[in-house]
This record gives C-alpha cells, sequence and structure tokens, in this order.
C-alpha cells in the first residue's frame, strides 16, 4: 500500500510539473539549450572541423538563415514548416536526426518544448554563463515570518510558487552538529554543545557560528576542499610516483583561510603571487597551486612532450576552478559546445608556457620558504641565532690563541696527507680504472647504472686518523667536470674501508667513520651520507655537476685510530647505488694521515707553516709572525666555533623547511604556439596571450601574463569567478550547488535551480570585498540551512536531491571527516595544526605491492605516536596508492583538479568501520573513556558516546533516521 502511495505521489509531482511549464514561455537557456547541446551540437555547433551541412544551430543568424536542402533549419513562428522539427520526426530513418549512429534521438516531451520555442518565436539568449550577473530584485513573499536572511526570500519565493512550504527549525542539538561539521569538519564537544544549549540569548546560534569560523580547524576544513580542487599531493605521480615536499604550500591554505585572506587575493596570489612587484616569499608560496600536478621522471621520455602536458593541466585545472569550464575540449579543436575556439585555448595557454621547467630533468623553480604556520619555530631559531651571533661578536685576545696552538703543533710531530698508491682497482659494473701517474684512478669505458669501486692500498704507518678521497676532474669526463653523469655530477652512495693485517690476515677491521667534512656538497646530498650506512634510494655525496665542474674533496674522520703493526692493506669501496644510474666518480684519488683529529684539515697544514711555528716567537721575523697569524685566523680562528655553530643551525633551519615547487617566468619569454590536434611537436601558428571573446576583454594596460589574467579573473564585471565560488560554498553544505555541475557552467551544464539567488550571492561576495568567512556566515545563518531534513518519505520522492530546498541539508560525511569524527570522539586527535605529512596505520606492503618498481618503490613507513592521529588533511598522500582508508570512503586520487567527490554506500566500507585498526583503536579508546566518566547511571554513559560519536545520517542507508538525532544529557 505504501509503495503505491509513494508512485502516485511520483506522478502527481510530475504532472503538476508538466503543468506549470506548459502556463508558461518556454525559456532557451533553461528548456531549449540543453535539448540543442545534447542532441544536436556535435554536429551543428560551435567545432568548424566536424560541423555538418555548414548549419549552427547553436547561432540564431546560422540556425534561420540556411539548411542542407535549402529551407530555412528554423522559421520562426512556424515549427512544423521549420527543417529542424521535420528532420526531428521523419519517420525515414536517412533523413532522421540526430542521425541513428549519433545521440539518443529527442523523447516526445523535448520535441514539443522545441515546437512550441519555435512557435513562440524562436529566440535566442546568450548562455546565462557569459552574461554578467545583474543585481536581482529581492523576491516578495507570502510568508514574511520565516525568512532570516535574502536568501531566504529567494528560496521561499520558488518554494511558493511549487506550492510548498519550507520545513521547520531543526533542533539545537543537530544544528550545532551540523554548523560544527561544516566549518570544521568536527564534531562539537561536549562542552560546546552544553554551552549552546544553555545560550538563549537571541543571537546564540550566530554566535556559536562566529566561534567555529574562528577556529584553527576551520582553515585546516576548507583547505581540504581546496586541495582537491588544486589536486595536492605528496608525490609525484605516473610509474615510479616518488616523494615530494609541497606541504609548506598546504600550510599556505591552511593559514590564508584562517587569516581570512579575501578571494581576489587569494586567486592572485596562487596564479601569479610570483610576478606582483616587491613579491613576498609568502606570496610566491602561494603559487605552489599550479605546480601540484604530475610530474614524471622516467627515463627515455620526451622532455618537451611532458613539459607541454603540464602546462596543459595548469591550464585546465585553471579553466576548472575559477571559470568552470571544460577549457580542455578546445585542445584540439573548438570547443564543440562552448563558444571557445582552439586557437582562444592556445592564447590562454601562453599565459602559463613560461615556467624554466625540463620534463623529467628540472623540477625547478623552487625556494625555500617557511611554512606560515611555523612562526613559533622561526622564532625559536632566530633567538638562538641571535645568542650565537652575540657571542661570536666578544673580543677575543687572538694572540694567546695563536700562542696557544703553535705550542701545540709544535711539539707534534708533521704527518700531514700521503697520497695512496693504488694496488688494484675492479668494478662490479664492468668500469675501465686506470691508474695516473699522480696516484688518481681515472673511469672510462662502459658506465653502469650502478657500480662499486674495489681499490685496494698498503701502508706501514700505525695510528691512522682519517681518509681523504679527491674527486678530480679530467678532460675525459663529460663537460670536464668531476662525475660520469651527462651533467658532470656523481652521487657516491657510501664510502667503506676494511684495515686488514699483512702480517696476519685473519686480523681485521672495519673502520668505521665518526665524522665527515667536504669542501662542497650539493644541498641535500651532503658528504655525511658517504658514512650513513646507506646505501639505497637517493642518499649520497653529489656536488652539483651541472652548475659546478670543479674538484671535489672530502675528509672522513675513523672513530679511533686503525692500522696495523707491519703493514696495512687498505680495502677501499666506493659505492654508487642510489636511484641515480650512471653517477660514478670519475676520477677518485685516495689518501691517509696520521694527524691528530684536532689538526686535521683537508689539504693539510703547510710545511711552511709548521717550520714558522716550530720557532720560539722572539725568533719569527714580522713577515713569518704575519703568514703564521693569517694561516691560524683562517684555519683555526677561535671563533669558528661560534661560526660553525651558526653555520649548524642555519642548516638544521635550512633542513627544517623542504624546496618548495612554486612559479616563476622565464627571462625571456617562450613562444606559444597553436598546437595540430594538440601534439606537442607539431605547432602551427604562433599566438599571444589573450582571453575568449565570448568574456571581457584584458584591459589595454593589463600586463599580457599571468598577473594580468589573475587580476582579468576577480575583476567585478567578471561574469563567472564569483558565481563559480559561491557555488561551491553552496555546494559544500548542501550537497549540491545552485548549479548542480559545479565543474561545468557551460552549455552542457546545469541551469542553475535558483539563478536569482546565485547572481544575488555572487554579487554579495564581491560587495563584501570577497569575505570567504562573511559568505559562510551568510549562508549558515539563513533559514534555508537551519531547517530540519526530517520533512517525511513524500517531500523525499518528490524532490529527492533537494534542489527546492523545502529541507536542511543532510549527507553523509566525507572520508577525512569520519575519521577524524573518530578519533575526536575517542580522545585521540592530535588538533595540531600544519607540518609535514603523517603516516598513520595502512596494510602491510600496499606500497611494494601497486607501485613494484625497483630502485624507486619503499615500504610504506608507519607512523608512531601523535602522528597515528593527526587529522586526515595530513595524511601522507601517494597518488598511485592513496589511503585505503580514504580511498573506500570516496577520498579522490589527486591525480586531476576534483569539484565534486563522488558519494558512494558499499559493503568494504562497512567492514572498514567494523575492522580497521584506526576506528577499533578509537572504539576501545572511546569505551574507556566512558567507563571513566565515574558512578553515573548506565544510560547517562550510553547518551555522552550517542552526542560524541558520528550521530550523522547511517552509512549505508540513505533514508532519513531518527537516531542520528538522540539528545545528550
Amino acid at each position: 500500500m505504501n509503495a503505491i502511495k509513494m508512485v502516485l505521489i511520483f506522478f502527481s509531482a510530475s504532472l503538476l510539473t508538466c503543468v506549470a511549464q506548459a502556463e508558461e514561455s518556454v525559456k532557451f537557456n533553461r528548456d531549449v539549450l540543453p535539448i540543442l547541446s545534447n542532441h544536436c551540437f556535435t554536429c551543428h555547433g560551435p567545432d568548424s572541423a566536424t560541423r555538418a551541412a555548414g548549419l549552427r544551430l547553436d547561432r540564431r543568424e546560422s540556425a534561420i538563415g540556411s539548411a542542407d536542402s535549402g529551407r530555412n533549419a528554423i522559421i520562426p513562428g512556424k515549427a512544423d514548416a521549420s527543417e529542424l522539427i521535420q528532420r526531428i520526426t521523419a519517420e525515414n530513418e536517412s533523413d532522421r536526426m540526430p542521425p541513428v549512429d549519433g545521440p539518443k534521438p529527442l523523447s516526445t516531451k523535448q520535441i514539443a518544448i522545441l515546437k512550441t520555442w519555435i512557435d513562440q518565436g524562436a529566440q535566442y539568449e546568450a548562455h546565462w554563463t557569459f552574461k554578467a550577473p545583474l543585481q536581482p530584485k529581492i523576491p516578495q513573499t507570502r510568508n514574511t515570518a520565516w525568512p532570516k536572511n535574502k536568501i531566504d526570500s529567494f528560496v521561499l519565493a520558488r518554494l511558493e510558487r511549487e506550492g510548498l512550504q519550507p520545513a521547520r527549525t531543526a533542533s539545537r542539538e543537530t544544528l550545532i552538529r551540523r554548523v560544527a561539521f561544516d566549518l570544521t569538519g568536527l564534531p562539537p564537544t561536549l562542552q560546546e554543545i552544553d554551552a549552546f544549549l544553555a545560550d538563549r540569548s537571541p543571537d546564540a546560534y550566530a554566535k556559536m557560528v562566529d566561534r567555529y569560523l574562528a577556529s584553527p580547524a576551520y582553515g585546516e576544513h576548507m583547505a581540504r576542499h581546496w586541495l582537491d580542487l588544486a589536486r595536492y599531493a605528496d608525490s609525484n605521480g605516473y610509474q615510479y610516483d616518488t616523494e615530494r615536499e609541497q606541504w609548506v604550500w598546504r600550510d599556505w591554505v591552511i593559514n590564508a583561510y584562517n587569516e581570512n585572506k579575501p578571494f581576489d587575493e587569494f586567486t592572485i596570489e596562487q596564479l601569479a603571487g610570483d610576478l606582483l612587484p616587491d613579491a613576498t616569499d609568502q606570496q610566491r608560496l602561494a603559487t605552489g597551486f599550479n605546480r601540484n600536478h604530475s610530474i614524471t621522471i622516467e627515463g627515455g621520455i620526451i622532455d618537451e612532450e611532458y613539459r607541454t602536458e603540464y602546462v596543459m593541466d595548469r591550464l585546465v585545472t585553471t579553466g576548472e576552478v575559477w571559470l568552470a569550464l571544460t577549457i580542455g575540449c578546445a585542445r584540439c579543436h573548438d570547443h564543440k559546445f562552448d563558444p571557445i575556439s582552439q586557437k582562444e585555448f592556445y592564447q590562454l595557454y601562453a599565459f602559463f608556457n613560461q615556467v624554466p621547467e625540463r620534463g623529467m630533468r628540472g623540477f625547478e623553480p623552487k625556494q625555500r620558504i617557511p611554512s606560515p604556520l611555523a612562526r613559533e619555530e622561526q622564532q625559536k631559531f632566530a633567538t638562538q641565532l641571535a645568542h650565537l651571533q652575540a657571542e661570536l661578536e666578544k673580543p677575543l685576545d687572538i694572540d694567546q690563541h695563536l700562542k696557544r696552538w703553535t705550542q701545540q703543533i709544535s711539539a707534534q710531530p708533521e704527518h700531514g696527507w700521503t697520497v695512496l698508491e693504488p694496488l688494484t682497482m675492479e668494478s662490479s659494473g664492468g668500469t675501465t680504472l686506470t691508474r695516473l701517474p699522480d696516484k688518481s684512478i681515472l673511469a672510462s669505458g662502459a658506465n653502469p647504472r650502478h657500480d662499486v669501486y674495489e681499490i685496494t692500498a698498503q701502508t706501514n704507518s700505525t695510528n691512522l686518523t682519517a681518509v681523504r678521497l679527491q674527486a678530480l676532474t679530467h678532460e675525459s669526463l663529460p663537460g670536464g667536470g668531476p662525475g660520469r653523469h651527462s651533467n658532470s655530477n656523481f652521487v657516491l652512495s657510501e664510502l667503506e674501508l676494511t684495515a686488514v693485517s699483512i702480517k696476519d690476515p685473519s686480523q681485521q677491521r672495519v673502520v668505521k667513520f665518526s665524522q665527515a667534512i667536504a669542501d662542497y656538497s650539493q644541498n641535500q646530498y651532503e658528504i655525511a651520507h658517504v658514512i650513513d650506512g646507506s646505501v639505497s634510494g637517493n642518499n649520497g655525496w653529489a656536488v652539483d655537476g651541472p652548475s659546478r665542474k670543479l674538484p671535489a674533496t672530502a675528509m672522513l674522520i675513523a672513530e679511533s685510530p686503525f692500522g696495523f703493526a707491519g703493514g696495512t692493506k687498505l680495502q677501499f669501496r666506493l659505492r654508487h647505488e642510489a636511484n641515480f644510474a650512471t653517477h660514478g666518480v670519475g676520477r677518485p684519488r685516495l689518501s691517509i694521515t696520521s694527524d691528530v683529529p684536532g689538526n686535521l684539515q683537508l689539504h693539510g697544514i703547510p710545511a711552511d707553516v709548521r717550520q714558522i711555528a716550530a720557532k720560539p716567537q722572539q725568533n719569527r721575523t714580522d713577515s713569518e709572525y704575519k703568514k703564521l697569524r693569517e694561516y691560524f685566523l683562517s684555519h683555526h680562528n677561535p671563533r669558528q666555533k661560534w661560526e660553525q655553530r651558526i653555520a649548524d643551525l642555519k642548516k638544521q633551519q635550512q633542513a627544517a623547511i623542504p624546496e618548495t615547487m612554486i612559479m616563476q617566468d622565464l627571462a625571456q619569454p617562450r613562444a606559444t604556439y597553436l598546437l595540430n590536434r594538440g601534439q606537442y611537436n607539431e605547432p602551427r601558428e604562433q599566438v599571444s596571450p589573450d582571453v575568449p571573446a565570448i568574456f571581457p576583454s584584458l584591459p589595454a594596460t593589463a600586463p599580457r601574463n599571468r598577473l594580468g589574467f589573475a587580476r582579468w579573473l576577480v575583476n567585478p564585471d567578471h561574469p563567472l569567478t564569483a558565481r563559480v565560488a559561491v557555488n561551491r560554498y553552496w555546494q559544500r553544505v548542501f550537497g549540491l550547488g545552485l548549479v548542480k555541475t559545479a565543474e561545468d557552467f557551460g552549455v552542457q551544464g546545469e541551469f542553475p535551480s535558483h539563478p536569482a539567488l546565485l547572481d544575488w550571492l555572487a554579487l554579495e561576495f564581491i560587495r563584501s570585498g570577497w569575505d570567504i568567512k562573511q559568505m559562510q556566515r551568510l549562508i549558515l545563518n539563513s533559514a534555508t540551512y537551519q531547517q530540519t531534513s526530517h520533512v517525511g518519505p513524500d517531500l523525499y520522492i518528490q524532490d529527492p536531491e533537494n534542489r527546492l530546498l523545502a529541507r536542511g541539508p543532510r549527507m553523509r560525511l566525507a572520508a577525512e571527516e569520519i575519521r577524524d569524527a573518530t578519533l575526536q570522539a575517542s580522545g585521540l586527535l592530535v588538533e595540531q595544526v600544519g607540518g609535514k605529512s603523517v603516516y598513520p596505520y595502512q596494510p602491510a606492503g600496499l606500497w611494494l605491492e601497486l607501485n613494484n618498481r625497483p630502485n624507486y618503490s619503499k615500504e610504506y613507513p608507519q607512523g608512531t605516536g601523535e602522528d597515528l592521529y593527526r587529522r586526515s588533511l595530513y595524511t601522507f598522500w601517494k597518488r598511485t596508492v592513496p589511503s585505503p582508508m580514504l580511498k573506500t570512503l570516496d577520498a579522490p586520487g589527486r591525480e586531476f583538479c576534483t569539484i565534486r567527490r563522488s558519494r558512494t554506500n558499499t559493503p568494504l566500507q562497512a567492514l572498514l568501520l567494523l575492522n580497521g585498526p584506526q576506528f577499533v583503536e578509537a572504539a576501545r579508546k572511546l569505551a574507556e573513556r566512558m567507563l571513566s566518566e565515574g558512578d553515573r547511571p548506565l544510560t547517562s554513559r550510553f547518551n555522552m558516546v550517542s552526542a560524541l560519536s558520528l550521530r550523522a545520517p547511517p552509512l549505508l542507508l540513505n533514508w532519513p533516521s531518527s537516531a542520528q538525532h538522540m539528545k545528550p544529557t
């Protein structure tokens, strides 16, 4: 019986809708354009390359002026005489349109709409998307008591036209939970619930909204949505999917939302912050938005092909995020539906085509910029640095220190460095190793991906304290540098030494080194890596071969002296086993010394300096004293310990700040060409940066670069930017935007459910100074938002997607919200804002199984302690293997921009919540919390758990449930 009732309700609603449509004129944008776009524009739309019979149905002058039969396709006022109607109703398949092998035929209702439209004069309208919003008149409603702000007037006017009434206001418990999730992504605490329920002032609700807007969790929650748009991830994607450190940009987004950066500034800084006059580091950091695309490091690729793909990605993402248009459809030909030509696509492309990156061999430009959320840590560094600087600048008696030093070295025997004569030289990879007259070893011939040089030498010295490795240059090496790679670099992953007694070979010792020093190390490839015991991954000592083709010297200090009486055989292993192929040292030379560690220098104390130091002070000439003093100040200055501590602190500070990829244009602009069929190697005519003709022109004074483009986007006269932004804010809290197709405002997109409201919100957004928090405040303070979702099945059947807004929003939580709410309810959530990505629980072996690439794959490094309980926003996001927990709950892969996440219900989700380690652990902690609350009645404890739990709609059912609104005591 209930099923029959539901069917009757459905058909009654459909009948009322048809009657309502019949009573008013057919609207081109709302009623006709979707039909033409879906069924006709493929062959009769903007794309000239595939247009049939020269007929364009997207333009009135073409539609009423020609047809392949010689008759008009459309005769205004005469539907039956129009070729369009005759073709779509033709009985003969050869004459009927769309063709049998084309789009599906039109329905009877669609044909009736076209006939009515033609009979009414076949008036065309410019698509609403490309017309600037006009200030709409606030509708008058019969019910004047319900609206709380102007949003409600628009909503209520539509409801009254449909013969509906808004739902009652939701309970206060429901409202605080709804607001808390929508503004912070977290449930309210028990204290927050109690405070709100106890506050009976008229503005209690508004104050509660403002409190959540001021919460640091607000910026985290807003950033989570923006990261989907920005395709943010912690790895590069493609086959190897290696790690990248872009989290400082993520922190910038969190901070921008919490500081309520106006949306126009938010836009300009992310698209062109580097081009602003006197751009700050933070403005340059913001441009990481358009470096979040996937990047390949695979060998054998064509650099220009992938560089082109990166630029395409930037343009397509920008088009989706700020314009909600499928701009990428015009890459290979004119857009088939929207008025954007292929040439205009490449004019837009030109704005983003100036970054000096080179496919797999350069992720530049990068910059070390501190996170805006790390101000406290940066202040600590600054305080420590100031203290060390003050110590360094204190007066010092240099002559007294010089006297002590000369007495020390004059009392010691002279050792210095002894260059070793190689006895044997072998390469594990087949490299030819040749001994040169200066006792260095030249590598030539085969250049294997990985290589180990086995070199032996002998010495009669004992009490050896250090080893020196010189990486010398040679004209036969690539670029005349010190390394064997094509860019003159090398990566030495480890240097190992075994000392063997010549008298008794059974006596052997693996020499351990306590310190490694070099006269030069490439950033992030310091000499310390050669003694850290790691020979895989990206570790190793490198020397910036591409930009520095000079010799380099390293010194390795032993933990304790080594060497055997009667002679020692030294077995060296120079290991080149990092992920970088063909990166061997090109010309190594090895030396040893017995000098005490305090006197060790990379190049030793010169003999003439030792001789001067050995003389009594009164016997030194002025020139000798000067030379001795200058050498002492250069190599043993007592201030060096402070300088070294300052250098170490700065190095520590730098290590805490990763290099973030940012935007930076070439000094000499790169020419841009229209690419035939979008192919990187088929350039046609050259184009200049510009915007499509359908939009307002760039101002004559605007620079033709990303800055000019970004400012154009947020010009108040722009028809799309504000509409697209407020539609996403609406979608975020109601589940669907006023334009359902939030990713496509073009001809193929859906017409707004409340077009006047959309325009009013867009104009209000601009009037507010692009104030994002004010837009959230406006929506959440509306009566529309505060409605209950409990309206019974009839309204759900009549309006299943709530497009009429006759009830409150009701939708399942996103993946991150489910996990974060679980952690908070259990008391496990760590509410630290910002910082590096973390590694919570994940099935063992998953990374190796799904990204099985030798030398690049690694086991998932599961975190410990607080890292397991950070908000899901900070979970390490690997593109090829996203968090299985978040992925199961519909999180995207972040390979591309995601405007709308899907919402699914699967058994696997239920199994995850029942058995996932994170959820089992949280359940145990929640039970402990419940039991530790004292001697309260069992019912009160259950009510507490209800208040703390997700208390959202059932995860596997999309039907209202009273269980979601259980009231806590």
